[in-house]
């Protein structure tokens, strides 16, 4: 029974470290692009990404993702598209899928 109680107390304290997929005062962009690596370690993606209109040339970037790990993403080399989520202090993207 306390070991139950143990694991469960666990589990909320992870789930309560995860950063939430949306954040006040985001802005979102399309992105598409193409993986080209990853961290697994770290839960990051570089991507090389076209043009998003408005706010940021093309470029190879490294972005945090929320909502999935990158081991579950698709395959490096995989053309994707996904969300930008940017705050004034940071930037992630979810909803990474093959395109």
């Amino acid at each position: 029974m306390v070991v139950v109680a143990v694991l469960a107390l666990f589990a909320t304290g992870c789930a309560q470290r995860e950063k939430p997929l949306s954040e006040p005062g985001e802005r979102l962009y399309a992105l598409r692009g193409e993986i080209e690596a990853r961290d697994a370690a770290d839960n990051v993606l570089r991507v090389k990404h076209e043009a998003i209109p408005g706010f940021m040339e093309a470029m190879t970037m490294d972005f945090s993702i929320r909502g999935a790990e990158v081991a579950s993403l698709p395959p490096d080399g995989t053309p994707i598209e996904a969300t930008l989520h940017v705050t004034d202090r940071a930037y992630w993207l979810t909803d990474v899928k093959s395109r």
